[in-house]
């Protein structure tokens, strides 16, 4: 048995949950080892890590991640960074080692800022979107594929933001993607989603489906992990539901889990630790980083047309 299907045979779902157009089916697992990593937010808040412009000139495809802590540090893909030069969106989940610096190609959702706000990076309350997501880990994959490099198509991103922000009728000076979550979701909206689909003890992850679309999922290797990005990746597909402009292929749960399962991955160097693996099978996509073989992060996405 391969270390992914170990690591979906320790895995199962339970009652999905349904907020409004989006719904949302909990992955628990059943024995779980402790997460040998911080997870970014709580590096941040702790000044164990800091994120900047590569140099002061700066580079819109790259950041410098510097972690002074003693444990290595977890950043996840679609994870989102504000401040500096432009808003900027993490291309794939990294591992960085402790007390290590590790440039990460980023893209940007903020086309029309490029000047300083701030020194160095902080969290946001926002993860990308899940549609955009999606859009991002294709073309990295053909990047992967044609040049080794975690390079995203940044003009199709800004070409999403911008489409999706005319739909919601969000306005943003800078077409920012974090103005948009701000303009377009309610305090009371968020609340509701947090209750709703609140963490659960030993969960690890989601399914999400929007109007019975499958939207995307995530699942990781700690519940500790999970419990502290769910909120921020669900509010992804919250917004995603908004949008009318949106439509996802009609899966189930199993019919997902089957494709992932019968992908024929290919592997790439990972940037910072461990390897890199991705699939495309059926009507899926996604990949899965492996470090000292464990699995701390699975990604599963639709094809979008």
């Amino acid at each position: 048995m391969n270390i992914l299907d170990s690591f979906i045979e320790n895995l199962y779902t339970g009652a999905p949950v349904q907020f409004k157009q989006l719904s949302v089916t909990p992955v628990f697992i059943r024995e779980e080892r402790e997460m040998p990593y911080i997870e970014l937010d709580e590096a941040l808040k702790g000044n164990l890590v800091e994120v900047t412009e590569v140099s002061e000139q700066g580079s819109v495809p790259t950041l410098r991640i510097v972690n002074r802590a003693d444990r290595d540090v977890i950043i996840l893909d679609g994870e989102q960074l504000v401040g500096a030069k432009q808003n900027r969106i993490v291309n794939t989940t990294v591992v960085i080692p402790a007390r290590e610096t590790v440039e990460i190609p980023v893209t940007c959702v903020e086309q029309r800022r490029w000047h300083y706000t701030s020194d160095s990076f902080s969290d946001s309350r926002s993860h990308s979107y899940g549609s955009l997501r999606t859009l991002k880990h294709s073309s990295v994959t053909r990047s992967l594929r044609n040049t080794g490099s975690y390079t995203s198509d940044q003009g199709a991103v800004w070409g999403d933001i911008s489409a999706k922000m005319h739909r919601m009728e969000a306005a943003s000076p800078t077409m920012s993607m974090d103005d948009m979550f701000a303009s377009s979701l309610s305090g009371e909206e968020e609340s509701q989603l947090s209750a709703e689909a609140a963490h659960q003890p030993q969960q690890v992850g989601y399914f999400a489906f929007v109007r019975g679309g499958f939207a995307g999922g995530d699942v990781f290797g700690s519940s500790e992990l999970c419990r502290a990005k769910l909120n921020k990746m669900l509010r992804g597909h919250y917004l995603d539901s908004l949008d009318v402009g949106v439509n996802f292929p009609q899966l189930t749960v199993e019919q997902v889990i089957g494709q992932v399962r019968a992908a024929a991955p290919e592997q790439f160097a990972a940037v910072g630790k461990g390897a890199e693996l991705r699939f495309e099978a059926g009507d899926v996509q996604g990949g899965w980083s492996v470090v000292d073989e464990f699995i701390p992060h699975l990604m599963v996405f639709p094809k979008l047309n």
